[in-house]
């Protein structure tokens, strides 16, 4: 509203921010806006104000001149709110002050720059009104959203619930028993990622023995189910809400968080991925809790280093290698045969569910040891920002030989390769006949553990008496080593010496493989023959325990207890031509690797990560060493430099992401590419 002042002063009905506000009197505003359009205060007998409220419900703002009147409770207000408030006024009676004795702000205010700022005013509510329209409807729409997921994790959980009844086969630990008390505040918070066909189908047994026991419930997962139900509300999401629970939980106790992997030797990297998986950031989803934390997960840096989970190994494999080595056993907790570590009578279910009891209450016990572990990744070789080589899998039928024979001999037929790529390994890596007959043995797996040990034995026979394939190499011919920038294999090879010489060569992380070969520090013969003064292969010492060997060398050593080598890096390189690939196996896993172009490929190998583990009753220190390093337990990425941590913080990503897949996975026409064959 225009005052009868050449300087006019606007007066208007809008929001403003409560922490600009301050109160004053309906009559020193009324004071303010006539010294600011006479030069003179206000005659109370003259003033004249329409429709005025009481003073306590208005607030003053003000800006760049323009005197903003707001009640005290409105909270928005629309352009049609808007109200003016002063009347037109006689001059007062009083003699009027002359321009000098006016401040000099009070100059006339063009008529154009009035209307400009009239306009802004105008602009600015409406783009006030707007946001907080916005705001309230934004924050509408996320209060539902997250009503929507609770209510669907709610449901999943009522699905896993009855999903694993007591119908079906017997359950070996009976239809009755439940898992020991958790007692908060003092047991160690537990998850479980568990295989429920390992074991001879025991992890299915334990997970419903986990249904009916109300901690562990909605604590154990199928391993399985998990990486088939990712969706939003799905098993993935209540595995990392639960997850995210049993963080805070061990931090109240001053620890972190136990995950249980239930499975054979491979499960471990597999129960690490579905970690970094559940960990991963995803900004569409911020308000469900996968906010970035900074580092493409929703932990931060310090929170992996304090609540990453310790991992303990359940053994529902054939071998068991890792179980083993961390001491919780050779065999499945209750399993009939009985030995000598799990000092247990047989007694029926009942005694097996002793035993799975007992097995779970020292892993939840603040008592069991928890020490670091290396794990080592399989990364393109420096300078280079992917690997050069691809993957398939070996096809054919199940049998004492699973190749086709092709014009009179028997060749290799090649596969897409399925989960997992490889990228952790915990436990060892090779190339050679033991990687041959980890291939052939994934297609003729069996039921039993005591049957899968029979069936690599089988194959390993087959392929030492039959005929090279035409798409391998005689032994590892076309397989070069360096470590450390340093040649390794094949040993002398400056003098000639070929790798034909050898079946296998690789690396141990732990010192237990196929239930069989241990390793050792290179020794002299007398050390050898007497077995004392050796440093076993250790698990966290940040050293690859490279070997190497031959039918002779088992006479040589002698014995299954291999010479190994110390190394912080290992790089392999196969040259093998037109139509050649190599196997090669990680952690009981194995695949076909060869390059579309035939050129030379390369494998880089060298540490990625430390984790903790727990160690379980039956550890023995005459086969892992001390287990003391000297550096506190915590989770970290590994490298020299940040640059190279870095590397593997976004390897990890694009492991979980999918990325590694198309990286490392051939296609049909990749296979074909490189002269190799393809199922018709």
């Amino acid at each position: 509203a225009l005052c009868s002042s050449p300087r006019p002063c606007f007066s208007v009905c809008v929001p403003a921010p409560r922490a600009a506000r301050c109160v004053m009197s309906l009559q020193q505003w009324w004071d303010e806006v006539m010294l600011a359009c006479t030069g003179a205060k206000a005659d109370a007998d003259t003033t004249e104000i329409a429709e005025a409220p009481s003073d306590e419900r208005y607030v003053v703002d003000e800006a760049e001149g323009v005197k903003i009147l707001v009640p005290h409770d409105v909270e928005e207000v629309t352009s049609s709110d808007l109200a003016l408030m002063v009347k037109n006024t006689p001059p007062a009676q009083t003699a009027p002050a002359t321009l000098e004795d006016r401040p000099p702000m009070l100059e006339p205010v063009p008529e154009a720059q009035e209307e400009e700022q009239s306009q802004e005013i105008s602009t600015a509510v409406r783009q006030s009104i707007i946001d907080e329209e916005r705001q309230r409807w934004t924050e509408e729409e996320r209060q539902k959203a997250i009503a929507e997921w609770q209510a669907m994790l709610q449901s999943t959980r009522r699905s896993e619930s009855v999903k694993l009844g007591d119908d079906g086969p017997a359950n070996r630990y009976g239809n009755t028993g439940t898992l020991p008390d958790f007692i908060e505040g003092e047991h160690v918070p537990v998850l479980a990622l568990i295989n429920p066909m390992s074991g001879a189908a025991s992890g299915r047994d334990i997970l419903r023995v986990a249904r009916r026991s109300e901690y562990y419930k909605h604590r154990f997962f199928n391993i399985i189910d998990i990486v088939k139900n990712q969706r939003r509300g799905g098993l993935l999401d209540v595995f990392r809400v639960e997850l995210c629970k049993a963080k805070d939980a061990a931090k109240a106790l001053g620890t972190r968080p136990r995950v249980i992997s239930g499975g054979g030797d491979g499960t471990a990297s597999f129960a690490m991925f579905i970690i970094f998986l559940a960990l991963k950031a995803d900004s569409g989803r911020e308000h469900e809790g996968l906010k970035d934390a900074g580092n493409g997960f929703i932990w931060s840096d310090a929170e992996l280093a304090e609540s990453f989970p310790a991992l303990a190994q359940m053994p529902l494999g054939s071998a068991n290698d890792f179980g083993n080595v961390l001491g919780w056993g050779q065999k499945y907790p209750g399993d009939t045969a009985c030995n000598a570590e799990c000092n247990c009578c047989c007694l029926g279910r009942e005694g097996a569910l002793r035993n799975l009891c007992r097995w779970v209450s020292h892993l939840i016990s603040p008592r069991s040891r928890v020490v670091n572990f290396d794990v080592w990744g399989l990364l393109p070789p420096k300078g280079q920002d992917k690997c050069n080589f691809k993957i398939a899998e070996l096809h054919g039928k199940r049998g004492m030989n699973p190749n086709t024979k092709i014009d009179g001999q028997h060749q290799i037929l090649l596969k897409k390769a399925g989960a997992p790529v490889p990228f952790f390994v915990c436990l060892y890596f090779s190339c050679g006949v033991g990687a041959y007959v980890v291939a052939r043995f994934q297609l003729n797996r069996r039921r039993t553990p005591i049957t899968n040990r029979a069936e690599y034995v089988r194959q390993g026979l087959g392929i030492i008496t039959e005929r090279t394939p035409p798409q391998l190499h005689l032994r590892l011919d076309g397989v070069t080593i360096d470590c450390e920038d340093e040649p390794y294999f094949p040993p002398r090879r400056n003098r000639g010496n070929k790798g034909r010489n050898y079946r296998e060569v690789g690396f141990y992380n732990i010192n237990w493989q196929a239930h069989l070969l241990h390793g050792a520090d290179r020794a002299g013969c007398m050390s050898r023959l007497c077995g004392s003064g050796r440093t076993p292969v250790t698990f966290n010492d940040g050293r690859l325990d490279m070997f190497r060997w031959k039918f002779s060398s088992f006479l040589k050593n002698p014995g299954t207890r291999i010479q190994t080598d110390k190394k912080e890096d290992m790089l392999l390189t196969f040259d093998g031509g037109n139509g050649k690939g190599l196997f090669f196996q990680w952690d009981g896993e194995s695949r076909f690797a060869f390059s579309p172009t035939n050129e030379p490929f390369h494998f880089y190998f060298r540490k990625v990560l430390n984790v903790p583990v727990v160690i379980g009753p039956f550890h023995d220190q005459r086969i892992t060493g001390n287990l003391d390093n000297g550096k506190p337990v915590e989770f970290s990425f590994c490298g020299a430099s940040p640059e190279d941590k870095d590397q593997v913080r976004r390897r990890v990503l694009d492991y979980v992401g999918g990325e590694l897949d198309s990286e490392l996975n051939a296609t049909d026409e990749d296979i074909r590419k490189a002269g190799l064959r393809t199922p018709q």
